[in-house]
């Protein structure tokens, strides 16, 4: 109290000043030498006045990791690719020029392209309801879009196994009723693999539009019918076109992901379904060949780097991965405006016959209720949940064979999975291994996102996209150059080099839920603690965090799951340690599939739901303490 009392009859003093009562008082008192606690506290801010060293300090563990364990390791497999100092190219010829090779990587473009067109024409209608449903039908649904989004790839890869298998649910269902005389063969298909994957990606391209499209205010669209405009004039003439960058951001984003997926195309598909990651994994894994792997590595890298090139010359790249990040407004018209004005005046004679056609079908369907968009989305949901809704039913049947729906109710799958020493031994390590690297990557995620928010540097949207980049490189190229560095530097095979591994892909989405948070922050809740006494450290501890803390929640569940999900890098750099759940799934689909995978998903998905839940319920009591004490 003393010390407020002064600082308020000395108001014009300056912060030195400040420190040095605060420090002459604090000897007065104690009548004595400081102490070694004071000792230490006068050095840590001495740290923190300089600027440059606690941005070293802060963003050190964040540059550390992606130049050692991301740029150095790519680095390796492009000089092993041309052989080092022989700079022999021939493998890239052989890539480019060998019809199977040519042939994969051209199938492998076309499925990304067909991928990312369905799941986008599939989201659309579902993200643009979002955006005007009121908040408690909003959480509900979304709560039955996030179920599925953070369910492994390998669960509902298995789903579509027992779905579209010869002796599936559709085969069997098209039998009974007469439809078919035999089963049709679905699954090891294009059909399988498209499927497979669209259900991956449609709750992404969902939550990557919505995010984009609740900024656009529909009072536009109203505006142009006020003046004339029919309902589909007013859509596509003015809302969507405010809509495409929200599009275009989720296009990219699943485009890029689709041409380096590895788990779906590899159960779902045949071998004239084989993608350019199955590929570098045999190249690298059966056949050997680390120079040609190399360079299909180099060359799927390139492709991403020019898609994502393509892409920055209509939207800000930051905006792929967080819409609440990117900066607009510094950003010029530039390309994607001249093409849309180039674009509308070449279209617009089209465009008219075309909105009249539209119009006329959906006319009936257009009302302010939006009757027809619950219905579409309802039918949505249905489809990204009822492949789970198969496997949890799976886990209760009597049947020692997957056969839908189950001839009787038992346990007896539960039984076996509380018994089976190997799943439950491989739980542990999954587990283990994700606490691990959600701890890191959250901490690492969080000191880096404070430094790339709050720096000041002219190059910080450079050094944004630089954070991401793992989200920018595809898994199977990570997972190949960690293997060849960590040979090198001899912690292959290890838990550190697991570890090592899983937070260098879990850290972006801390960076991004982070970055997301603090641009939301108040900065002056800080500097009013700081001005009545709090230092540095207390500042962050009791003011800072407990704000933050929904969003550290947040960021640590998807670091976990990031961690609990992945399978390539696990693949790669496992070596003799446990094998993680996903490789457990791995191992057991590829031989055999039975009621136990569906007991031991049927878990997997209960603990994701908790999961979900439960961040919910924190996010809406953190909201309603906020508006209570805002109200106070």
């Amino acid at each position: 109290m003393a010390l407020r009392e002064q600082f308020q009859e000395n108001g014009m003093k300056t912060r030195s000043d400040i420190c040095m009562s605060v420090m002459l008082t604090t000897g007065m008192a104690t009548g004595s030498a400081a102490s070694p606690v004071d000792k230490r506290r006068g050095q840590m801010k001495m740290l923190l006045a300089r600027p440059w060293l606690r941005d070293v300090v802060i963003a050190g563990p964040l540059v550390l990791l992606l130049v050692g364990f991301l740029v150095i390791p790519l680095s390796f497999i492009l000089w092993g690719s041309v052989e080092g100092t022989k700079l022999n190219f021939a493998h890239y010829a052989r890539t480019l020029t060998n019809e199977t090779n040519l042939k994969i990587l051209l199938y492998t473009l076309r499925i990304g392209l067909i991928v990312t067109l369905v799941s986008l024409v599939a989201a659309y209608p579902v993200a643009y309801l979002l955006t005007k449903i009121r908040p408690r039908a909003l959480s509900i649904v979304t709560i039955f879009i996030l179920i599925p989004l953070f369910t492994a790839f390998l669960i509902r890869t298995y789903a579509w196994i027992i779905i579209l298998g010869r002796e599936g649910i559709i085969n069997n269902t098209l039998l009974r009723l007469g439809i078919v005389s035999e089963p049709l063969p679905l699954l090891n298909t294009t059909f399988a693999v498209v499927i497979g994957m669209t259900h991956v990606f449609i709750p992404m391209a969902i939550f990557t539009m919505y995010s984009s499209m609740v900024r656009i205010d529909h009072d536009f669209a109203r505006a142009a019918q006020i003046l004339g405009a029919k309902p589909v004039q007013a859509f596509l003439r003015v809302y969507f076109p405010m809509s495409l960058p929200g599009v275009l951001s989720a296009g990219v984003l699943i485009f890029i992901i689709a041409i380096g997926f590895y788990i779906t195309p590899a159960l779902l598909g045949g071998p004239s379904d084989t993608m350019i990651s199955q590929l570098i994994v045999m190249q690298m894994t059966t056949l050997l060949n680390f120079e040609l792997s190399y360079a299909s590595s180099i060359v799927l890298l390139l492709v991403t780097i020019g898609t994502l090139f393509l892409a920055s010359l209509f939207i800000p790249l930051e905006m792929i991965w967080s819409p609440s990040i990117a900066d607009l407004s510094n950003r010029p018209p530039s390309a994607r405006t001249r093409a849309l004005k180039g674009a509308k005046q070449v279209f617009d004679p089209v465009l008219v016959v075309f909105e009249m056609l539209v119009h006329a079908i959906t006319k009936p369907l257009l009302t302010r209720k939006s009757r027809w968009l619950w219905v579409y989305t309802i039918a949505v949901l249905v489809f990204l949940t009822a492949p789970l809704i198969v496997i949890v039913v799976l886990s209760f049947s009597s049947s020692p064979f997957v056969v839908f729906p189950p001839p009787g109710f038992s346990l007896q799958w539960w039984e076996k999975l509380a018994n089976a020493t190997d799943w439950q031994a491989s739980f542990l390590f999954s587990t283990k291994l994700g606490l691990t690297s959600a701890l890191l990557a959250t901490i690492i995620g969080t000191m880096g996102a404070f430094w790339l928010v709050r720096t000041t540097l002219p190059i910080k949207r450079a050094l944004f996209l630089f954070s991401l980049s793992p989200l920018m490189v595809p898994v199977v190229i990570i997972a190949t150059s960690l293997y060849v560095f960590e040979a090198r530097i001899h912690v292959l095979g290890s838990f550190i080099g697991l570890v090592i591994g899983h937070v260098l892909l879990s850290v972006p989405y801390v960076i991004v839920v982070m970055s997301a948070a603090l641009r939301g922050f108040d900065p002056s809740l800080e500097r009013a603690a700081a001005v009545h006494g709090a230092r540095p450290i207390q500042v962050l501890r009791l003011v800072t965090l407990p704000i933050l803390k929904p969003a550290l929640i947040t960021a640590g569940l998807l670091a976990f799951l990031t961690s609990f999900d992945e399978l390539l890098v696990s693949i790669f750099l496992l070596g003799r340690q446990t094998s993680t759940l996903p490789m457990k799934f791995w191992g057991d689909i590829k031989f055999q599939v039975n009621p136990l995978l569906s007991t031991a998903s049927t878990f997997i998905v209960a603990l994701v739901i908790v999961s979900i839940l439960t961040v919910q319920w924190i996010r809406v009591r953190h909201e309603k303490r906020t508006s209570a004490s805002a109200n106070n």
